[in-house]
């Protein structure tokens, strides 16, 4: 009697134990170390998850996504009023004069030219959205991007587009012709989509819905695998194992509880009360 009330109480002060301060942390490091064991056992799946979305992002971007390519030409800002030069040095230069730069390249008017002068295809939105101009912070540099399909085609716009923006600039604005240093020349590799940029976003976005997934999957699981797994979820404590014996494999479940525990399994086990169990499963006084 004196020993089950010596199991009883040390149930009781264990399964207090648990609700304290200290326990919580520990209660989260397992939970921890629980999905990072979910996550050891089916690494291969994440693997074979982030190759699978990899591979797909390839093909699609090699055989469904018409690679796009851009020419830049960059001019510098030479103003001048009349017969009088302006301080080009002044900082303020830039920030007054390279908006209305920016406005007179993609307008209208210029494009339909080049547009008409080059025969092509596009209307005027389409060529809008083609025509990229920028101007660098704290700079007297307009830059011109046009971005197409065709490498080839893309550098001979930029470069009759820059030509004639130029003249009509110094036309429109009543300065010098602002000077272009540096004309497009023809891209190489395409600017969008990168293959290789892709395959990594989408390899690392498979692996990331993948372990996502088995996380869900971990935490939602509520079965009780482990007797820490009955002290953790339930506040009670491991008192004894009992095994079983059938067939070739051992299975073997776990009891728990509060007051007295009894527990009968294979030759030579010792259950809860004591006493020594025989082969057959009977106790042994």
């Amino acid at each position: 009697m004196d020993q089950n009330q010596y199991q009883t109480d040390a149930a009781l002060s264990k399964r207090n134990a648990a609700t304290s301060g200290p326990a919580a942390e520990e209660t989260q490091e397992i939970d921890l170390l629980m999905l990072f064991n979910a996550l050891k056992q089916h690494i291969l799946i994440v693997i074979a998850v982030a190759l699978v979305f990899a591979l797909g992002a390839g093909i699609v971007v090699q055989f469904f996504i018409t690679p796009q390519y851009e020419a830049t030409s960059s001019t510098y800002i030479a103003a001048s009023a009349g017969d009088s030069l302006l301080e080009i040095t002044n900082i303020q230069l830039s920030s007054s004069i390279a908006p209305d730069y920016v406005d007179i390249i993609k307008s209208r008017s210029i494009l339909t030219y080049i547009i008409d002068k080059m025969g092509l295809e596009y209307d005027y939105e389409e060529m809008y959205k083609k025509v990229e101009v920028t101007n660098p912070t704290d700079t007297h540099i307009i830059k011109i991007t046009v971005t197409d399909p065709d490498p080839v085609l893309g550098s001979q716009i930029c470069n009759t587009l820059t030509a004639y923006a130029c003249d009509r600039i110094a036309d429109i604005m009543d300065v010098s012709v602002p000077n272009n240093y540096d004309v497009a020349v023809v891209a190489d590799e395409p600017s969008f989509p990168s293959l290789m940029k892709t395959v990594v976003i989408a390899f690392v976005l498979g692996a990331v819905v993948a372990a996502g997934v088995i996380i869900f999957i971990a935490v939602m699981d509520t079965t009780v695998k482990t007797a820490e797994d009955i002290e953790n979820r339930c506040g009670m404590v491991t008192l004894t194992k009992v095994y079983y014996e059938g067939g070739k494999k051992k299975k073997h479940g776990y009891g728990y509880g509060y007051g007295y525990g009894y527990g009968y399994g294979s030759h030579g086990e010792q259950s809860s009360d004591g006493q020594k169990s025989d082969k057959s499963g009977g106790a042994k006084k």
